[in-house]
Order: structure tokens, then sequence, then C-alpha cells
């Protein structure tokens, strides 16, 4: 359905974002204008469905309304016939634009174009079979889309009590005539979930969920948990021969990690739907491929600088697991070789109250995680032994030397720590004689340390333990200097 959407001048959105996949994942800070996306995307189709979408002053950039709001949507080729036309290249493009401007009374007025500027025929438009319908989750009340953009309630502008009865009553009518048509298809796809929900006919209630379901004869109207709430509300907005537009703003609210995981691979499933969701969960990256993640920068993380050679796209689907793909959400950003490594620096940061995030990638295998970080202009250091007694002669390993070319490449400081990190430790007076147990002589260079085998971890949590206060070992320095002097 969508392709890509551009905005101009709309809060803090002024770029072009790539929405071509099935399910599309939005990544980012806080206030870094998710929630803006979404809400500039439900604008757009709002204001070509004929829905009532509200403007203020603070929808144009820095509040400043002498500049136009653009939203520009195109579409894939056969979304929406009504919206087809030939561009200047002679090329048959399907999309729309919407322009918002002040008027002379300052009230703001939208107007719905082709990309190309031309007009279009609303009422042909909206009446086309294939106009998606938008599903915002969680959904809102009949009271709150009705007053949307008032600052009165209902009643206040409905003439009397007996027609504000005759709203909610034809209103329950409708949504039991919509839910009828799902009940059988909405009651298998929750057994997937391992939940025996049916809707509740006789009486559908309006709330935040604008229904109530009920298990056998028990009502769960107050026990069924939100998050299952969430779930029946994307379920049953996306089973119809309809185009849907699914828009969530931050899916792991109220939901188990097995359950993301389990509505993520349904919706895989659903036909006539597109996801656009935001996330801040690890949870949820770990279940997308890269080509389904964007960055509120507008960068899509399948972006990335490949070489077949290196298969960097393959092994970041295959090993952005939950614990690395916090690199996406972080800043000041530190790439360390193992375990023992990630936990003595995570402690601390702790203990120093540092805005650092440790990444453990699991061995060597750097390589994907820097270019990761240079494609979302991440903050990044790397921590690296340079296994110099792999060699006989003391110097640093291949691998340290492809390292550090690496970063030099990407601009990436690179903190070498000598031979490994209980040798650097031991050779600037880190550990001492009350770790003579746990370490042993190199057998062939003498004046190394290194840990005894199974030992790494033992020698971390005893340095916890004695409180060894590492503000002046070189690579806490380094990264000190870094993040805070740089």
């Amino acid at each position: 359905m969508i392709k890509e959407i551009r905005f101009s001048n709309f809060r803090n959105l002024n770029g072009t974002y790539s929405f071509d996949k099935k399910i599309n994942i939005v990544v980012g800070k806080n206030s870094s204008g998710k929630s803006n996306l979404l809400d500039g995307i439900k604008l757009a189709f709002n204001s070509l469905i004929g829905n009532y979408s509200p403007i203020v002053l603070s929808d144009f950039t820095n509040s400043d309304d002498n500049n136009n709001i653009e939203i520009e949507v195109l579409l894939h080729e056969d979304a929406i016939p009504s919206l087809l036309y030939f561009d200047s290249t002679k090329y048959q493009t399907c999309g729309f634009k919407v322009i918002i401007r002040r008027t002379e009374s300052g009230k703001y007025i939208k107007h719905v174009r082709h990309l190309s500027g031309g007009q279009i025929d609303l009422e042909i438009a909206r009446e086309d079979s294939k106009l998606p319908k938008i599903h915002e989750i969680p959904l809102q009340r009949i009271e709150d889309i009705l007053t949307s953009g008032f600052t009165f309630g209902i009643t206040q502008f409905i003439e009397s009590e007996e027609k504000y009865r005759d709203v909610i009553r034809d209103s329950k009518l409708e949504i039991k005539k919509q839910i009828e048509k799902k009940e059988v298809e909405f009651t298998k796809l929750c057994n997937k979930f391992n939940q025996k929900l049916r809707i509740e006919l006789s009486n559908p209630k309006l709330g935040n969920e604008k229904l109530y379901l009920v298990d056998g004869d028990k009502e769960h109207n107050l026990k069924i948990g939100s998050g299952y709430k969430s779930v029946a509300n994307i379920l049953l907005n996306s089973i119809n021969d309809e185009f849907n537009i699914i828009i969530i703003d931050e899916m792991e609210n109220h939901l188990h990690p097995s359950l993301i995981r389990s509505l993520i691979r349904e919706m895989r499933n659903i036909p006539n739907i597109q996801v656009i969701t935001t996330t801040h969960s690890p949870v949820v990256i770990n279940e997308m491929f890269l080509s389904e993640l964007i960055d509120i920068s507008g960068v899509r993380l399948s972006q990335i600088q490949d070489d077949p050679k290196s298969s960097i796209k393959k092994k970041l689907n295959r090993f952005l697991h939950p614990g690395r793909n916090e690199l996406i959400f972080a800043d000041n950003i530190v790439l360390v070789e193992g375990y023992t490594e990630e936990i003595l620096l995570k402690n601390f940061l702790l203990s120093n109250n540092k805005n650092w995030t440790i990444i453990n990638v699991g061995g060597v295998m750097f390589e994907p995680y820097i270019l990761l970080a240079k494609l979302l202009q991440k903050k990044l250091v790397v921590v690296s032994d340079n296994d110099k007694t792999l060699s006989e002669s003391k110097s640093k390993s291949a691998r340290f030397i492809n390292l550090e070319q690496i970063c030099g490449d990407n601009n990436v400081r690179i903190i070498e720590v000598d031979n490994t990190m209980e040798s650097d430790l031991y050779c600037n007076n880190f550990i001492d004689s009350r770790f003579e147990d746990l370490l042993s002589t190199h057998q062939v260079f003498t004046d190394v340390k290194i840990a005894k085998p199974k030992q790494k971890t033992t020698i971390v949590d005893r340095m916890i333990e004695l409180d060894i206060d590492l503000s002046d070992w070189h690579v806490i320095k380094g990264i000190t200097d870094e993040f805070e002097n740089n």
C-alpha cells in the first residue's frame, strides 16, 4: 500500500520515510518524533477519506504557520485506482498530497492533490473500494472521536439527552453488526494465542476498547488484561476484505514478550494489512528483519553498507538479538568482545552514573555493529584485545589490525587492550596478589599473566566484591574522553 511518505513543515518532521513492507517498525529516542510520524500518516489519510482531523498552530514546525504543511504519500501502483495519474515522465504513479495552509481569517484549510499538484475528484476517490481503513491501536472511545479538537463534550453539542442516547444506541448497533461478521474468524485467531475468547454480541458496550470480551459465561470487561485487549483490537480491525492500515504507538505496551512474538508472526499471515508501529522494545526488534526497521531520521536499516564477502546484513539479521539490538536505541555505545568485559564495564557505569550502553558482540564480530552505528550516526567506541601472545613477536594479531582498519575507515575510536583484559588489568596494577589463585603465567611469555581456565568471570566477580576503582584504567579514561570531552 504505502511506499513512502514525505513531510514538510509538520511538527519536527521534514524528510522522507519508506514504508513499503507489510510490517514497518519505527525506532528512535524519546521525543524524536515517532508519534508525530504516526499522527502525520493519520492526518494525511483522514484528509483524503474526509474524516475530521483538527489542525492547531503547534502542528507547524516551530509553530510557524507562514509556511504550509505538506504531506506527500506515494502508494504502490495498484493501491487506489482513483489516485492513479501520469507524471511528467509519462510514468503511471499512484499517490496524493495534503497541503494545509492558514487563511487570511486565521483558519486552517486542507487541500488534497495528486503528487503532481493536479486536482483529485474526492467524491470519486472516497467511493473507491480500495480506499484503506486507518485503525489506531488502542482504539479511541466514541466520545473521544466525536469531540477530537473540541473543548466541550458530546452532550454539549447534541440537542437533547434523547438524541445523545440515540447516538450511543446506534453506535452499539453498528458495532454489533460489524462484529457479527468477524466472530468466527476472531475466535480462531484468539485460539492461536492460547486464549479461548469470544465476543459478547448481546450487548456490546462502549468503552476504551469499544467492546468487551467474555470467556464462557464469565465477562472479562474488568479481568482481561490490557495486552489481550490490544491484541483483540488489532485482530478485529484486520478481519475483513478491505485493505487496513494498522497504526500502533509502542506496540509493546501491555504485551508480554511471548505475546509480542506471537502477534508479529500472526500479523505477517493476515492479508490486506499494512502495519506501521513505533517501539522502544528490543524484543520487537528481535522479531524483525533489517528491511522492516526505520530510524526516525528516515534511514531504513537495510541501507547499511554491505559486502557479499562479509555478509553484513545476513549477520545482523541473524545475530541482532535483544542484547545487541539495544544499539538501535542507545547513545554512547561501547562494543566489547565478551561477557567479562560487559559485566565489568556495566558495573563501572552503574556505580558512576555514566550514560553509556555496553554491548557484547559475542566474540570478535565487530564490523556489522560498527557499520550499523555509523548508518544511524551513533557515538561509538570499540574495546578489543590485541591478542599479542598469539604471535611469536608479541605483535598485534591480524584480526586486531583488521579491526583497526575498519574503525579507521569509519572514524570510530578503538581502545586497545594489551593481550587480554586480565593481562591488561594485571599489567596496570588493578589486579594484584589477591588474584594469584585465579591467574597463571603465560607458558611462552613469562611477563604476561592470563586467567586460568574458566576463571575469567570469577576474576570480574572478585573485582566487583573488592570494589576496585577503575577510574584511572586507560580503557575507562578513553571511553570517558570520547563521550564526555568531545
